[in-house]
């Protein structure tokens, strides 16, 4: 299927690509139809970042942590929305041994035929538009502190031993025109992890506040919940199934941004919005939620999450047809955006969850009213 590059959308045009993406991705994987649908958020989400590069605000993708076992099917789902996007996918295997020259690239000396010589540039695995980082918490620090850059400022610092890849060493992650060089051009750029549970196994490490902080979606992985979902997951199903195009990253990045200027914020939104996350910091939390957040929490949502709460509440709400976000947008996708970043106070994690927290704060907290 030839897809035209397109420039702009309309509501039909927008609408259809969202629909039919999100039944493709899961043509041939059973029981991922809740994680196929929170993922397809992200794809169609834009948050507001600080551009190294251009020097000025811009709007970027968001980025996925999935949790969860081995063996759910995370990587096929992510391989198959990216085939139907038409998007340049790798896939890192994370290490304690990884070097930042192994994920971002790196200079070599390259003889041509004729004797004389070149420094050529490598591009690492980081250079491409969806990147999946499995077991991402097993990646040392040090490597650790490149993925967190990019994900921050989707640009990437690098060392030379040579000085030839440009004088600021910086490139951008990662331009449709897939050419590392070009700073102006549209960027499409998503970091996708997965994580082992800490202490379940050797050689992982937890990760960060700073990353947690930087991950607007959490999606946590089961089996298949449904018997009749796991009775299809025998090879003649699978073999043979193919993923069809269905858009561009142009035409992603068309309606990502249609979503952004059509979907409004209301004031009761808003409201509940501001509440619900000063309502996690022990220090600030009021209210009927007071006793459960001081009782639990060390440390709740930082002024960051506003952007990403109100990102993914706008691309939900359009998904569910709707053009203003309403308090009960934000209280749909809180569990994803918010629970992960939550950071628990010292023995607590053996008595309850963060998502648990959450969902006792949400309970607890009143509902502007809405018509």
């Amino acid at each position: 299927m030839t897809v035209p590059t397109i420039g702009h959308v309309d509501f039909d045009r927008a609408t259809e690509v969202v629909q039919r993406f999100q039944r493709e991705s899961t043509k041939w994987l059973y029981g991922l139809d809740d994680a196929a649908r929170i993922l397809s958020w992200a794809f169609f989400t834009l948050i507001p970042y600080t551009d190294k590069l251009r020097q000025t605000k811009a709007l970027r993708q968001p980025h996925v942590l999935f949790r969860g076992p081995t063996g759910t099917g995370k990587t096929d789902l992510v391989s198959a929305c990216a085939m139907s996007m038409d998007a340049k996918f790798e896939r890192i295997q994370a290490l304690p041994t990884s070097m930042p020259e192994d994920i971002l690239g790196y200079e070599t000396i390259v003889e041509e035929l004729d004797g004389t010589r070149r420094i050529h540039f490598k591009p690492g695995k980081l250079m491409a538009h969806i990147v999946l980082i499995d077991e991402d918490n097993r990646l040392t620090a040090k490597t650790k502190a490149a993925v967190l850059e990019g994900m921050e400022e989707s640009s990437a610092t690098l060392t030379s031993d040579y000085g030839n890849i440009s004088e600021a060493k910086m490139i951008p992650l990662y331009p449709l025109s897939c050419d590392f060089r070009d700073v102006d051009g549209p960027r499409f750029f998503m970091v996708i992890c997965t994580e082992n549970i800490f202490g379940d196994e050797e050689g992982t490490f937890p990760n960060p506040v700073a990353q947690l902080d930087r991950t607007t979606i959490a999606i946590n992985m089961t089996d298949p919940v449904r018997e009749e979902d796991e009775l299809k997951i025998v090879a003649r199903n699978v073999v043979g199934k193919r993923i069809e195009k269905l858009t561009n990253l142009y035409e992603v990045l068309a309606i990502a941004h249609y979503i952004f200027d059509n979907v409004s914020m209301s004031d009761y939104a808003q409201q509940y919005k501001v509440r619900l996350i000063r309502n996690t910091r022990p220090h600030r939390v009021i209210g009927r939620a007071s006793r459960t957040v001081k009782e639990y929490l060390k440390v709740g949502i930082s002024p960051r999450v506003h952007f990403h709460l109100e990102a993914v509440a706008r691309t939900f709400a359009f998904f569910n047809g709707d053009t203003v976000i309403t308090p009960d947008h934000i209280k749909a996708v809180a569990p994803h955006v918010l629970a992960h970043r939550l950071i628990l106070r010292e023995g607590m994690e053996f008595s309850i969850s963060k998502e648990e927290v959450l969902d006792e704060v949400i309970r607890l907290m009143d509902v502007p009213p809405w018509s």
